[in-house]
């Protein structure tokens, strides 16, 4: 094993295990005391651990990158076919918001060929992906940075919405209540989402169907409030049903 996968494997030991004593990961990772210390302290410079006392922790910005990247794995297969059929959604020439999130990521990296678009989001890794489509153009919302989304909300955001107006929105999904809606854990992104939704000429929101039946504090919208919902074919029959029949929502599945 060399320096780097052995400090690659102290990371994802701490991420499993949340903390750990510096005798214990030398025994684990079979080293001296020496060479495990020296492991730690480039690491601690490079900012991605904590020492004290003996016991060795990951540092807040390394867990909630390690969150975000798990959060990006899950259900990543269904979550690129359902950005896929969103982005068909997208013509040229138009003006379109993306909601931070996994799901609207996966819409970004199927619109890299389109011209004249012009793209709005909160989304720092959206904004990234989309940084180097010459035919796109990159508005991204400040705010306060929610370090585990990679997403900015707040009056800073908000206030940015103002006198604009776009031609469509997509909308991630935190979770989705038959007899509620789309909601949020996140209040400060609930404000957000009712501020972009109030200036989106459409409303699609992009999710995959685990989020069906998952309850939130935060509202974002009634159902009356979107336009077209793109999931997986394994949502319930009762959604589909009652989305396309009582709330007119155009439900298309991937």
């Amino acid at each position: 094993m060399t320096g780097q996968e052995r400090r690659e494997a102290i990371v994802h030991h701490l991420a499993k295990h949340e903390r750990i004593r510096v005798d214990e990961l030398a025994s684990h990772l079979e080293v001296s005391a020496v060479t495990i210390r020296s492991d730690l302290r480039l690491l601690e410079e490079a900012g991605y651990v904590l020492r004290m006392h003996g016991v060795v922790v990951l540092s807040q910005n390394t867990s909630a990158e390690i969150a975000f990247a798990e959060r990006r794995k899950k259900h990543s297969g269904v979550k690129g076919r359902i950005g896929a059929e969103a982005a068909r959604l997208v013509k040229d020439g138009d003006s379109i918001i993306l909601d931070a999130g996994t799901t609207t990521l996966e819409v970004a990296r199927h619109l890299k060929q389109h011209e004249g678009l012009l793209v709005m989001t909160n989304g720092l890794d959206i904004a990234m992906e989309l940084s180097h489509a010459p035919g796109i153009e990159v508005i991204v919302l400040g705010g306060r940075l929610r370090k585990t989304a990679l997403s900015c909300s707040g009056a800073e955001a908000e206030g940015s919405l103002a006198h604009h107006r776009f031609d469509r929105l997509f909308l991630g999904v935190d979770a989705m209540e038959l007899n509620r809606g789309l909601t949020t854990d996140h209040e400060n992104e609930a404000s957000l989402n009712r501020a972009m939704i109030e200036i989106a000429d459409e409303v699609v929101a992009v999710t995959d169907s685990s989020k069906a039946g998952r309850k939130s504090v935060h509202l974002v919208s009634t159902f009356d409030g979107i336009d077209r919902l793109v999931t997986d074919d394994q949502l319930p029959d009762a959604y589909t049903d009652t989305l396309r029949q009582k709330h007119n929502v155009d439900v298309i599945l991937s």
